[in-house]
């Protein structure tokens, strides 16, 4: 039994914004998600799963739950007209799963949860987690949401595991999200694209339960894997580096196309060096931040 968020956010349809929470509620009604033809992990969903319903904006929060009563299926064409509702353009699909046993809840809000959620890493910028339709998460946190365990002060960074340095953690956090803004800006020394599947961007491209930090494609239309160290220790970092190369490489990859990791620490310790120096596929790159106060 797997896991998952299925995502639901509001859509335009003739120049009007359709709210998220309508579409949740008449997908629950139908007993069914509506799914695209390339949306990441949707070849992973089987009958059994586990499913939690976040809503975007207003509310930003996870609102039902329910069963996975199929697989990914393509609907027949009866089956396409009635979950279109009158060929309604958001409503309109070929792709989806059947739901069991739906239940709608009080909305619980993210931002209360969120330091108690494994599969969030970056605590600071969670929003990028639900990007996409489909989440894959841990069992703790399924239980955790719909529990809605109320979080502890000192749970912000320390659930992180093999964290090495707090401080260097919250200073990685702003990172990320000053990578992002700055895209076109950051020298990588080579020029790498966000990638993009059509529905999921790069930032936080999931990866089974993991979320790799920056997934990008260089001029060659080869794969790299950006991991920020994020306080961790280096052998953590180099294994989740390792561990996302070869997801890629056996998930998304063409024959031929490669992959490869880049790291990016505040400095290279000895641990960090050793542990990359033999695999020509990491790349490390360092980063300074500059404080000045100019009158």
């Amino acid at each position: 039994m797997k896991y998952w968020v299925f995502v639901g956010t509001q859509q335009k349809e003739d120049g009007n914004i359709i709210p998220a929470r309508e579409i949740l509620d008449t997908r629950l009604d139908d007993e069914f998600w509506g799914l695209g033809e390339r949306t990441p992990n949707r070849k992973r969903l089987q009958s059994g799963d586990k499913v939690i319903f976040y809503e975007g904006n207003p509310t930003k929060s996870f609102v039902a739950s329910a069963t996975l009563k199929s697989g990914y299926l393509q609907l027949t064409p009866d089956e396409r007209k009635q979950y279109s509702h009158d060929d309604r353009m958001v409503f309109t699909t070929d792709f989806g799963v059947y739901l069991d046993d739906s239940r709608r809840f009080s909305p619980i809000p993210v931002e209360e949860v969120v330091n108690i959620l494994s599969f969030i890493e970056n605590k600071e910028y969670w929003y990028s987690y639900f990007t996409g339709g489909i989440r894959e998460i841990f069992e703790k946190d399924y239980i955790a949401i719909t529990r809605a365990v109320p979080p502890t002060l000192v749970e912000q960074i320390r659930a992180t595991k093999d964290l090495q340095s707090e401080s260097q953690f919250a200073l990685e956090a702003h990172l990320e999200e000053f990578i992002f803004n700055n895209w076109s800006q950051i020298d990588f020394g080579e020029k790498l694209s966000l990638y993009t599947d059509g529905e999921q961007s790069g930032r936080q491209y999931p990866a089974e339960t993991w979320s790799i930090d920056f997934l990008c494609l260089d001029e060659n239309g080869d794969f790299a894997v950006i991991e920020l160290k994020r306080g961790k220790t280096s052998d953590a970092v180099v294994g989740q580096v390792m561990r996302y190369i070869g997801w890629v490489e056996e998930n998304l990859a063409s024959p031929g196309q490669k992959v490869r990791g880049i790291i990016v620490a505040h400095e290279i310790d000895d641990a960090l060096r050793y542990a990359t120096v033999s695999l020509p596929e990491v790349r490390v790159m360092t980063y300074r931040v500059d404080f000045r106060l100019e009158g």
